[in-house]
């Protein structure tokens, strides 16, 4: 089937997911799909992978938020989630089948919860654990860590950059006073900006970001502009913007539900928010480079996000965290952590790791999550990495032709062959460094129009499989 696609505002405000991709939607739209085991993925066994450790506590609930997370408690375990903490990474870091100690670390992402809760000294362990293990990192590795705009968290800063995290990424969502106490946020406006003058001091423009939520109950397009003007004034080399989703089962959705809170604006004035985004953004010289994150250069980009994106092996580390791990002989797992803080704590205590679960990628999912998770970026999906990736496929053997001719005409995709490198001098901006080479492999990525409709685009261009 080509399917007939018309490029209007019309087009965008029916189809627009303004946050990011519907992973759930999309995967759900996809499961009529035979799969079959698919095991060959030797050549990614040597690739960098990166680690996400999961601290599960929060100071409080944020009404919109279905993370896995628990309120920190009066007396927190800091020292028996550590010692948990250690003992995963050795099971994942040391066992034979994973080889991790001959590859390179890409990054380290300490995310929750809210990791800034845990004393320094916990979080400098387990850079210095993984240090001893890796048998030293290497100087140019991304260090992450999440926190909040709280007074006891901003305390910290200081230190935790000395003990070698780069970037801090806070969750600010809104600068309205009135907008805080609806998401369940337990700051203000005035905490939000010291904390990011606290921040853009200590880590410098590039090493920190911060989150902004649009789409909130009552939130206007007028008050939304307003608010972008006054976020791109103190922000620095990078920003997360997302539209606010309300996932079922969460305070944040019943309250919506039952007419508790003011309305969601309607589609019509979302899309204009959205689009005002893409504008402002680029005027204060931030490039759209993923759905929902802008950068002032390719080196603010996060890497850590990144290879998530790229489909790079990575382990999850903490209650309820997840990854996907290439072993030696080829094939790939998804692992997922024990939920529950207590449980896993006692499961890592009992027998080394705190895995629920462990289970081999199937034949279709390698292939359909290089093509979500890539198409969510500007760079796209590169053919070379897509190869490397799938055991030698190659990327027009996962798609469907027609459906990719018919998007490029109507200026949705873009799909690159194979280019020298000495073409041309340098590769565009929304390439991180680590990607030239796989860049000039040739891609198939989504224009600044595309990128608004991927989540309708990536259902209908994936080839289904007749075994």
């Amino acid at each position: 089937m080509n399917p007939k696609v018309r490029v209007s505002r019309h087009f965008l405000r029916c189809y627009m997911n303004f946050k990011k991709v519907n992973t759930q939607s999309v995967l759900s739209a996809l499961s009529n799909v035979r799969r079959r085991h698919f095991s060959d993925c030797s050549q990614a066994a040597g690739q960098p992978f990166s680690i996400y450790i999961h601290w599960p506590y929060c100071e409080s609930k944020c009404t919109y938020c279905n993370f896995n997370k628990y309120i920190n408690p009066a007396s927190p375990p800091n020292e028996r989630m550590l010692s948990a903490m250690k003992r995963e990474l050795a099971f994942y870091m040391r066992h034979p089948k994973f080889g991790l100690q001959a590859r390179k670390l890409h990054s380290i992402y300490f995310g929750g919860g809210t990791p800034t809760l845990a004393p320094v000294s916990t979080i400098q362990s387990i850079i210095d654990e993984i240090d001893k293990t890796m048998g030293g990192l290497h100087s140019d590795i991304e260090i992450t860590i999440e926190g909040n705009p709280t007074s006891s968290e901003i305390s910290k800063l200081s230190s935790l950059h000395t003990i070698g995290v780069n970037r801090l990424s806070l969750g600010i969502q809104s600068l309205r006073d009135e907008d805080l106490p609806i998401l369940g946020r337990d700051h203000n406006t005035k905490d939000a900006i010291h904390a990011l003058e606290s921040a853009k001091r200590i880590f410098g423009d590039k090493g920190f970001t911060f989150d902004m939520i649009f789409g909130r109950p009552g939130n206007s397009l007028d008050d939304w502009q307003k608010e972008l003007k006054q976020a791109l004034s103190i922000a620095g080399d990078h920003m997360s913007i997302y539209q606010l989703t309300l996932e079922r089962g969460t305070p944040l959705f019943k309250d919506v539900m039952a007419g508790k809170l003011a309305p969601i604006a309607g589609q019509e004035e979302l899309a204009d928010m959205y689009e005002h985004v893409i504008e402002a953004t680029a005027q204060h010289g931030l490039f759209h480079y993923e759905v929902s994150n802008y950068a002032r250069t390719t080196a603010a980009m996060s890497r850590h996000n990144f290879s998530y994106w790229r489909g790079m092996d990575y382990i999850g580390i903490g209650p309820g965290a997840h990854g996907r791990l290439t072993q030696l002989n080829g094939e790939r797992l998804r692992t997922f952590g024990e939920f529950h803080p207590e449980r896993w704590m006692a499961q890592c205590e009992d027998e080394g790791d705190g895995i629920r679960k462990m289970i081999p990628m199937e034949h279709r999912q390698i292939p359909e999550e290089l093509v979500l998770f890539g198409l969510r970026t500007k760079l796209g999906i590169p053919r070379s990495r897509f190869s490397t990736m799938t055991g030698g496929k190659k990327l027009e053997d996962a798609l469907r032709g027609d459906v990719i001719k018919s998007y490029v005409e109507h200026g949705l995709l873009i799909d690159e062959g194979k280019t020298e490198n000495n073409v041309q001098t340098s590769a565009p901006e929304f390439v991180p460094a680590d990607c030239v080479s796989e860049f000039y492999s040739g891609t198939i990525r989504p224009t600044e129009k595309g990128l608004a409709v991927i989540d309708t685009i990536i259902p209908n261009i994936l080839k289904p499989t007749d075994s």
